[in-house]
């Protein structure tokens, strides 16, 4: 096990991708710190956590207040003994068309998806200085960082905050042997889009034809929180099946055989073999 006897706090994890990823922790060794402004949430990730024999504790916490952020490391503290792992996965995107953005939604997307990475990452930092054992810090981020979405001026925001946060954060806390990086999802099946049209565009950039499932963060979350990661900082780990780099979805750029082999359940092997 990668993450054996380590205490793990995830926040955001009534997200698909945190309580995703607080589970794969515990079955990596980790015992599991669930936190998110949900209790019932936290609840069900924790009781999940201590199926796989690992301990947990669920705490309702608002992680945009200092004095609650504060409050959850001395309570973790307390009941572990320490942190070694910090996973954030907190943010809410609120999109809405830019000139008539509500600026009370895009103060909630910064508070939620930016003011509270500083915060827990201050925090949890910290306490990891005074440790002295080092640590690893993994922040949640997505492509919207790096690329524009007109419907998202709050989420592209964030995430772009959170790139530039996490560089700062890993030259700051470097020195104390803590590894900060940005894990950077995309391309996911998931709420953002719910309509076929966007699915299939969004399939049709990917050159592996299919869009990704939380599932597919786990492997990134794990290797950025355990000793593999030991001499990375301050980078971005881009788990988004290529969206970003496939800058071109025309046909007209595609070999013919790669055309005719995505479909809606990923690539077709069998028709793979070039002329």
């Amino acid at each position: 096990m990668r993450l054996e006897d380590r205490t793990a706090v995830v926040t955001g994890v009534a997200g698909r991708i945190g309580g995703i990823v607080a589970l794969a922790y515990a079955r990596e060794g980790a015992h599991v710190v669930a936190v998110d402004e949900d209790r019932d949430k936290a609840e069900a990730v924790a009781a999940q956590v201590k199926d796989t024999g690992r301990k947990s504790l669920a705490l309702e916490v608002d992680v945009a207040n200092k004095a609650a952020v504060e409050d959850m490391v001395r309570r973790v503290v307390d009941e572990f003994g320490g942190i070694d792992i910090l996973f954030n996965g907190t943010g809410v995107s609120h999109n809405q068309a830019f000139l008539t953005f509500e600026e009370a939604d895009f103060d909630h997307a910064l508070a939620v998806g930016l003011k509270a990475f500083f915060l827990t990452c201050q925090a949890v930092g910290r306490q990891m200085a005074e440790q002295g054992r080092g640590g690893k810090i993994v922040n949640l981020s997505s492509i919207v960082g790096r690329l524009g979405s007109g419907e998202a001026a709050a989420w592209c925001t964030t995430r772009s905050g959170v790139d530039a946060m996490t560089r700062a954060i890993a030259q700051a806390l470097g020195y104390y042997g803590v590894n900060v990086n940005c894990l950077v999802h995309g391309g996911l099946e998931s709420i953002p889009y719910p309509h076929e049209v966007e699915r299939g565009e969004r399939r049709r950039r990917i050159p592996f034809g299919r869009l990704g499932k939380p599932e597919d963060m786990v492997g990134g979350a794990i290797f950025l929180a355990s000793d593999e990661s030991d001499f990375v900082t301050g980078e971005q780990l881009y788990v988004d099946g290529g969206y970003t780099t496939a800058a071109v979805t025309e046909d007209g750029y595609r070999p013919e055989w790669a055309r005719a082999a995505h479909t809606a359940e990923g690539p077709r092997k069998d028709k793979y073999a070039r002329p």
